[in-house]
């Protein structure tokens, strides 16, 4: 008599890219975070340059570990290298609001040898996938400093529009900055990227 044995592999939610994939964040990453996060030009990008210690951020990301969508109105993520598995940033959604079926986006590459090779922008078109497809979601908006060209660039790169600036809301260095605020509904960012589909397995 013949008998088969069934056992169950049990596959970890990841969303997968071209070149990413994005996974649940987990305490143990808090090393390759402490890395970057105090980074001057790093910082400065996401507001004042004000030091963080390691029991700070690690009480920070223990909060984004235990958010749920729904209640917390917030998701984060840990980007990391899809070949490789490095720890390359955070993609979050946060103020998630129902019935609105909106969200605010925020994305950090941390090390500067990681950024300007495409994984933000990959990384982007996931959660956005995400946030549309998974999320059922309707529009995501996002600000970022006025003179982040770079940044600004990769987010038109997905569909992201330009909406208008917040004058001089940002007291950066010494002198005030103007917020750029800019936004996608799911019609846009199926247009932009027409044939991106994530998966869920490498």
């Amino acid at each position: 008599m013949l008998m088969f044995i069934y056992q169950e592999v049990l596959q970890p939610i990841m969303y997968y890219g071209e070149f990413t994939c994005l996974r649940a964040v987990e305490s143990s990453d808090i090393d390759e975070v402490l890395k970057h996060w105090n980074d001057l030009n790093f910082r400065r990008l996401l507001g004042p340059p004000i030091p963080w210690s390691r029991r700070y951020l690690e009480t920070w990301l223990e909060k984004r570990i235990n958010t749920d969508p729904w209640k917390d109105k917030m998701i984060e993520l840990a980007i990391t290298n899809k070949a490789t598995g490095e720890f390359l940033g955070f993609i979050h959604l946060e103020d998630i609001k129902r019935p609105h079926s909106r969200a605010e986006f925020g994305i950090s590459i941390q090390n500067p040898e990681n950024q300007s090779k495409g994984y933000g922008t990959d990384a982007m078109r996931v959660i956005l996938w995400v946030a549309f497809n998974i999320l059922g979601l309707h529009s995501v908006y996002l600000d970022t400093m006025e003179d982040n060209e770079r940044a600004i660039h990769t987010y038109e790169k997905v569909g992201f529009k330009r909406v208008g600036i917040l004058r001089e809301t940002e007291f950066i260095d010494g002198a005030y900055k103007g917020l750029l605020v800019m936004d996608i509904l799911r019609d846009e960012f199926e247009k932009a990227n027409p044939t991106f589909k994530i998966r869920m397995t490498p």
